[in-house]
């Protein structure tokens, strides 16, 4: 049985009960390494509408942005055989619906991941407001990126 404490150890430092490592996390809350994908997801999807509502300004008063983790089974019967990205809501405000699960899954990489949000904000934007998606966001690379 172990008493006291190990030599050359710092006792004021915590180490977890079998005494194999520091307790808590390796890296602090505020860290950006420590951010989830989740709010890496929120993030990226944020800072996209941001420069939308830059670029596009009073042409998106009228549009609320929504995240849902998954398409409901509505969406998936009218989808013709693939998982949409995102849907649209006609209404006051309108809203444009964006499924964060399959983006990801569409995404091998955060650089992916933010090329594809943006695209297809573009699109469900562009059919909002009858824009070409280019003309909604100049870096538009289209559904080509997402196989």
């Amino acid at each position: 049985m172990k008493t006291g404490t190990p030599s050359g150890v710092n006792p004021s430092v915590k180490r977890d009960r079998h005494d194999r490592g520091l307790r808590g996390p390796a890296l602090p809350h505020s860290a950006p390494s420590h951010e989830s994908s989740d709010q890496f997801f929120v993030r990226e999807m944020r800072e996209a509408v941001e420069d939308l509502d830059a670029r596009l300004g009073t042409m998106l008063t009228s549009i609320k942005f929504v995240l849902e983790e998954i398409p409901n089974k509505r969406d998936l019967t009218f989808a013709s055989g693939h998982v949409p990205l995102g849907r649209i809501d006609q209404g006051n405000p309108t809203a444009i619906v964006l499924y964060q699960r399959p983006i990801e899954m569409r995404s091998d990489s955060k650089e992916l991941l933010q090329r594809v949000v943006r695209d297809v904000l573009a699109e469900l934007v562009s059919l909002v407001t009858g824009l070409r998606p280019d003309d909604v966001d100049p870096n538009y690379e289209g559904p080509e990126i997402r196989s």
